[in-house]
């Protein structure tokens, strides 16, 4: 079994966060990204952060999660995202995800899961209570990735992404891990805050 250092949610957020930023489906002048878009770039960014971590990327796998991040031995992250601002049973998917274990032991656990998700700025406080609600008496962690979105006419999908939240969820308490921008061409002293000016 994985150390529990291996591959933690705080590596997760890092890696999310820069994977986020990196072959981004739109730009300052090129505004038109789909909704599809958006969920073809979050597979992408979950693949390669399991590329990274040594795992397997399974998607659309256990049950119908979105992904699965397998190690030789057994699943060790399950992940959900969602487009839409309100959600179904995505957390109820991931709190009792049925783990696969190349050996059959069924008191293995997952290390964590991962539920990435967009919504408005008011309605943080209300995301937070209700993933509180929703995960408590889970087994393992959640990192949750809330990407802050505010209205505008001038995108496709009608959604300007402004923050990156990331928290951990466990035995009925919350911490943030971290913030950032949402947008690349947002983080001060990079190359990306320099195109297209």
């Amino acid at each position: 079994m994985l150390g529990e250092s291996w591959a933690s949610p705080e590596d997760f957020a890092t890696l999310f966060q820069y994977f986020w930023y990196r072959d981004f489906p739109m730009d300052q002048k090129s505004t038109g990204a789909r909704r599809s878009d958006w969920t073809i770039h979050t597979g992408i960014v979950v693949r390669n952060i399991a590329d990274l971590m040594g795992f397997m990327a399974r998607f659309e796998s256990g049950k119908r999660k979105d992904a699965v991040m397998r190690s030789t031995e057994q699943d060790v992250v399950a992940l959900e995202w969602e487009w839409e601002e309100k959600w179904g049973n995505e957390i109820k998917k991931l709190k009792n995800h049925k783990l696969w274990s190349y050996d059959k032991d069924s008191k293995r656990l997952l290390q964590y899961a991962v539920f990435i998700t967009y919504r408005p700025t008011l309605q943080i406080d209300e995301v937070y209570k209700k993933v509180l609600e929703e995960w408590k008496d889970a087994s393992w962690l959640l990192l949750l990735i809330l990407i802050e979105i505010e209205e505008s006419e001038e995108l496709y999908t009608h959604r300007e992404f402004t923050q990156i939240r990331m928290s951990k969820f466990h035995e009925g308490r919350y911490s943030e891990l971290r913030s950032a921008p949402a947008l690349p061409w947002r983080v001060p002293r990079t190359r990306w805050s320099r195109e297209l000016k």
